[in-house]
């Protein structure tokens, strides 16, 4: 029976683990495009302009008055 708990307190590190690299596979075509100069510039820009329209509709959606 001990064993038994021993493998499930295994899980949790397995699920870190499993997530940890999900996101390092989804993230590390990105950082191909940060190599060059202009496609950097592009990335950079584009992803900052993505931050701007998400953070613009969320203020309108939920009607926060800022600055």
């Amino acid at each position: 029976m001990n064993s038994f708990w021993n493998n499930i307190l295994k899980f949790p590190r397995f699920l870190v683990s499993v997530i940890f690299g999900l996101v390092l596979i989804i993230i590390s075509p990105f950082f191909v495009l940060l190599k060059k100069p202009l496609t950097s510039f592009f990335f950079i820009t584009s992803l900052t302009g993505l931050i701007a329209i998400l953070a613009i509709t969320i203020k309108k959606m939920l009607n926060i008055e800022c600055c």
